[in-house]
């Protein structure tokens, strides 16, 4: 019984633990957009997000062509954006991609 209980409370702070990286990353992708994309592009993020679906903004992502795709509907954005940065980025626009649900806080 010791043993199924120590299991389980280390399941939950796993879950945990990867609930709070996805989130920090949402949030830094949202601090890179501000910086690099919002006046170039001249909207917020949540606009741009909602251009794709998850998926295709999974596919760009994974595909190494993020860049070109956020450069196809802002003409303005960086020509290069670091993979690092790309990463946060991709995990902040899904967050608002067409099929997501969600709706932007008032900030």
């Amino acid at each position: 019984m010791k043993k199924i209980i120590s299991f389980m409370a280390i399941i939950t702070l796993l879950s945990i633990s990867f609930s709070i990286e996805a989130e920090a990353s949402v949030i830094r992708g949202k601090r890179y957009y501000v910086k690099l994309l919002k006046k170039p592009c001249g909207f917020k993020g949540d606009v741009m997000g909602k251009n794709h679906t998850k998926k295709e903004w999974r596919d760009a992502y994974r595909s190494g062509s993020l860049s070109l795709v956020i450069k196809k509907i802002c003409p303005n954005a960086p020509d290069v954006i670091s993979k690092k940065k790309q990463k946060h980025i991709y995990h902040f626009l899904s967050s608002f991609a067409s099929d997501s649900g969600n709706i932007p806080s008032c900030n």
